[in-house]
């Protein structure tokens, strides 16, 4: 979940870079600074909007809320500038404009994988509930561990078919000691076979 939210976002580089002659590395620090210090200037940042307005990582990302926070740094003198602030960020101010946008996405991006982990958790309560359609080998091999044991094999009913999973035989030539490794499958109501069978 957390991926598909950081694939709203955008380089932090590339969005300091909206700001005409700017310091883009001390504007990089003051711009994770106000995030996650919560307060730049005069707005208050939930912990919602600091989550979603910055990611620290190898390539720093921020959202359109960043960018908000951004802007009010610049309007407040506190980014370095090579020549005195200009007035109009139209660039900056285009990408603010798609906050909106932006956390209907991480709405619909959360209700996705809300949606999701119940389904999940409603399988693992009660198998026969699953659809044909929702069967995986990942959903096979989650439900024969939460249900048996993980190194558990055999064959379980899920959403009414059989289903199976089996240990893969190790690497005889392997000195080190691996972690068990399982195939699963099932066959549908019209015989076809799915998954990769032992």
């Amino acid at each position: 979940m957390l991926w598909d939210i950081r694939k709203q976002m955008r380089p932090a580089l590339s969005v300091i870079d909206m700001i005409p002659n700017v310091h883009r590395t001390p504007a990089l620090a003051a711009l994770r600074r106000a995030v996650f210090e919560g307060r730049p200037a005069t707005l208050r940042l939930t912990d919602e909007d600091r989550e979603l307005a910055f990611h620290d990582a190898h390539v720093q990302l921020t959202s359109p809320i960043g960018a908000r926070v951004l802007r009010i740094l610049h309007d407040s003198g506190a980014l370095k500038l090579k020549k005195p602030p200009a007035k109009a960020l139209p660039a900056l101010d285009a990408y603010i404009a798609t906050e909106a946008a932006f956390r209907a996405e991480v709405a619909r991006i959360i209700a996705a994988d809300t949606g999701r982990r119940n389904r999940m958790e409603a399988i693992l309560a009660d198998p026969a509930s699953a659809r044909p359609e929702d069967l995986t080998p990942e959903l096979i091999d989650t439900v024969f561990s939460a249900r048996l044991g993980h190194g558990a094999t055999g064959t379980l009913l899920i959403a009414g078919l059989a289903c199976h999973r089996a240990l893969l035989p190790g690497d005889p030539d392997s000195r080190t000691r691996a972690e068990p490794s399982f195939t699963c499958w099932w066959t549908d109501a019209s015989g076809q076979t799915h998954g990769t069978p032992a």
